[in-house]
């Protein structure tokens, strides 16, 4: 099933994140990008990413605003003239069959516009990342002071694991990449998702067990505690009773 994404904002970042970013997702999906009418560095990025890897995008262009540039709207399968860029971009993805994706060009110099549309597409409960920053997911705080919690790196799987659903909810080939700089090679998006997720209490090795043999050979296994447990319960139900 094909993927959708959709950018909005215009905040910038390091071309080679934004690079980085986008040919991990590659070129297959359809991205829906944004014409506010002005380029700003994040944005040139995109468009030039778009343009020079020949990726299927249609164009949301601000109504009445400057038109959007003549090669660039030659390349787009469809160029829609809307009030509101953003509202109609994040509508789009809630209206596709399966919800597309948001990427966040987070801005810096303007975090308010950038906190509002990351809090409208989450209260969509699209699944909303920040394209300036290795697609981090973004995700709202509980707290009432704090309304967006945007990390600022990529964490360390070993240290801070993402949940199953984070996981699930990322780019397959975020996950995928995640997965190998981890010494994994994954087949398929749920491969990756099992080999990242958290590891539960009663999942922990917490033992091993070693057999010895009649011909004074040794056997031995790693156990979890449920293993172990159920190991217990039938050494114990054939245990000779003295």
């Amino acid at each position: 099933m094909r993927e959708f994404y959709g950018i909005v904002g215009s905040g910038s970042a390091p071309k080679k994140v934004i690079d980085a970013a986008l040919n991990d997702l590659g070129t297959q999906p359809l991205f829906t990008i944004p014409w506010y009418g002005h380029i700003s560095k994040g944005l040139e990025i995109v468009y030039d990413w778009v343009l020079d890897n020949d990726a299927s995008f249609n164009i949301a262009a601000l109504d009445g605003a400057k038109n959007v540039p003549k090669l660039l709207a030659e390349k787009a399968q469809d160029v829609v003239k809307v009030d509101d860029v953003d509202d109609y971009i994040l509508w789009d993805l809630k209206g596709k069959e399966t919800p597309g994706m948001s990427l966040v060009l987070w801005d810096e110099e303007d975090e308010a516009s950038s906190t509002r549309i990351a809090s409208m597409s989450i209260s969509m409960k699209l699944p909303t990342l920040e394209l300036t920053n290795g697609l981090v997911p973004i995700m709202l705080d509980d707290s009432p002071d704090v309304q967006i919690v945007v990390s600022d790196e990529l964490p360390d799987i070993d240290e801070a694991a993402y949940d199953r659903e984070t996981l699930e909810i990322m780019p397959t080939a975020l996950v995928k990449r995640m997965a190998k700089d981890k010494g994994f090679e994954p087949k398929s998006k749920e491969e990756a998702v099992e080999m990242l997720s958290p590891i539960k209490e009663d999942e922990k090795v917490i033992g091993s067990i070693i057999f010895l043999m009649n011909d004074g050979s040794e056997i031995g296994f790693n156990g979890t505690e449920a293993i172990l447990k159920e190991m217990f319960k039938v050494v114990a139900k054939h245990s000779v009773q003295w």
